[in-house]
C-alpha cells in the first residue's frame, strides 16, 4: 500500500490500507479468472465505490500494474497488457 500511496498519492489520499488492498485483490480477482484488458481497467476505474469513473484509464491501468507487482505476482505475464 505504500506504493500507491507514493505513486498514486491523489488516489491513497482518502482510503484506508484496506480499501487500496481491495482494489488491488478485485485486480487480481479479475486478471486470475481471464477478464479482458477492458473488463479490468472499467472495473478497477470504480476504485470500489458506485462511480464507473471514480478516476481515469490512465490511473486505473497504473493501479492494476501496481497490484500485479505487489499482491498478484502469478499475473506477471499480463502486465504488458496494461
Amino acid at each position: 500500500m505504500n506504493v500507491v500511496r507514493a505513486q498514486l498519492a491523489d488516489i491513497a489520499a482518502d482510503r484506508s490500507d484496506a480499501d487500496i488492498q481491495a482494489i488491488a485483490d478485485t485486480a487480481c480477482a479479475g486478471l486470475a479468472s481471464g477478464r479482458s484488458t477492458d473488463e479490468i481497467v472499467d472495473t478497477t476505474r470504480t476504485l470500489g465505490t458506485l462511480d464507473a469513473e471514480a478516476t481515469d484509464h490512465a490511473t486505473a491501468r497504473e493501479l492494476i500494474k501496481l497490484a500485479i507487482d505487489t499482491t498478484c505476482f502469478d499475473q506477471r505475464g499480463r502486465v504488458d497488457e496494461f
